[in-house]
């Protein structure tokens, strides 16, 4: 099931509530492994020459290898935590953790590809 925008409303409402195993990111995908075993990948992707999020939902042994990762960040943070909600716009996914807080997922455009950014993209220090 892949929705874009508004309509990713309802593929969010399939993991809310749901724990976080796993989580991978490259340049544009952003994957969570849930502990039901499916998979929400989150895409950046150009719509009309607009960046815009687009996501999907599937089962057990979806979850990608992302090897082409410019950079690598370490997503053992959020592991474990409860996904409480999460908010969507075009342009961002906002996703409220328990106990990781708010994780925000923004696309953007550089050199005419659509990137995947993060605030936070490590856990808060005292």
């Amino acid at each position: 099931m892949e929705l874009a925008g508004q309509n990713l409303n309802s593929a969010l409402t399939a993991v809310i509530g749901n724990q976080i195993k796993l989580a991978v990111s490259s340049l544009n995908t952003f994957a969570i492994e849930l502990a039901d075993s499916s998979v929400l990948k989150v895409t950046a992707v150009l719509s009309d020459g607009y960046p815009e999020i687009e996501a999907s939902v599937a089962g057990a042994g979806s979850m990608p290898q992302l090897a082409d990762a410019v950079c690598s960040v370490d997503w053992s943070w959020i592991c474990g935590s409860t996904i409480e909600s999460a908010d969507v716009s075009a342009d961002r996914l906002r996703f409220q953790l328990k106990p990781a807080g708010p994780l925000t997922v923004g696309v953007g455009i550089w050199q005419g590809s659509p990137f995947l950014s993060f605030q936070p993209f490590r856990p808060a220090t005292n």
